[in-house]
């Protein structure tokens, strides 16, 4: 019998002094970029999810008469609700806050203090579309409340609503720099891993060198190597990330931050996915344009 033939060993060495700390150095800012990532995701979704809540409502604030017996809080407010359903629609949904709620707004700043019966509060209604129905500008609610002899203002939530959109967007720049510059630190090391790994090989450099291995064919063999290992340590980090952002959802610590539905959860992992393969490629093509102007150098100074 044939003795069976020995496996084929790779040309340059898989095993180091300095590989698990380059793995724990990878994985740790794959992971740290995965939350990032998944912050700024999870930012983005609730920026939309209040804006969209904003866009399809309406505050109005009555401006009351004086109250008596036969002008009371709750008659004025019938009218203004009546005027505004009249305006709006019956598909509107339509609230109206008690004097008792209305109190209760201003009582962070006046306290348990009772306010005169002379003095009387705006009245507050509330308007929320359903999704594809349309609300009236506040403008035009306002006009044609007055036309009724209601004076009212009306506020459309526009303000606090490029409020949100700037904070977001302010957050989701923040996320965006801290998950570059992990990036550019994974780079880094693996630029000096690939330089370090050289080192260590230059005898099976020489040979391959002497044998007539051209620079293009020694780069590929070193984009390989940093390829599998930044594959394997951002890999692990990014599933990490992923078990720990999972579990946080299932426990339900915050439905609004965290994965409160699937496609949530899938959208969130293909983004994941990508920066896995970023995290690849960019550690290989360092390793390989490294390698390329070593040898360069080398072949200069020889």
């Amino acid at each position: 019998m044939n003795a069976p033939l020995p496996a084929q060993q790779p040309i340059l060495l898989t095993r180091g002094h300095n590989v698990r700390a380059l793995l724990t150095v990878l994985t740790i800012m794959a992971f740290l970029a995965a939350l990032a990532l998944l912050f700024s995701r999870a930012t983005l979704r609730l920026s939309g999810d209040w804006q969209s809540q904003l866009s399809n409502s309406l505050t109005v604030q009555v401006t009351l008469a004086p109250l008596s017996a036969d002008n009371n809080f709750n008659m004025q407010m019938n009218v203004a609700k009546d005027a505004v359903t009249n305006i709006v629609g019956e598909d509107v949904r339509i609230e109206t806050l008690t004097q008792v709620e209305s109190q209760s707004l201003i009582r962070p700043w006046i306290g348990n203090l009772d306010l005169p019966e002379s003095v009387s509060l705006p009245g507050l209604i509330t308007v929320e579309a359903p999704q594809g129905t349309s609300l009236p500008s506040a403008t035009t609610l306002e006009n044609t409340l007055s036309e009724t002899g209601i004076i009212a203002s009306v506020d459309d939530h526009s303000r606090w609503s490029d409020q949100i959109g700037s904070t977001a967007r302010g957050l989701v720049l923040g996320g965006a720099a801290l998950l570059t510059l992990l990036l550019i630190a994974s780079i880094s090391v693996n630029l000096f891993a690939t330089r370090a790994a050289m080192a260590a090989q230059r005898s099976i450099i020489s040979v391959l060198d002497q044998v007539g291995a051209t620079d293009r064919f020694i780069a590929k063999l070193f984009v390989g190597q940093a390829g599998r290992r930044s594959a394997l340590g951002a890999g692990i980090g990014i599933i990490i990330a992923w078990t720990v952002w999972l579990i946080l959802s299932l426990i339900g610590l915050s439905a609004d931050i965290f994965w409160s539905s699937f496609s949530a959860a899938v959208s969130d992992t293909l983004w994941l996915l990508l920066l896995w393969v970023l995290f690849v490629v960019f550690c290989a093509l360092t390793a390989g344009f490294v390698t390329q102007y070593a040898l360069r150098q080398d072949r200069k100074r020889a």
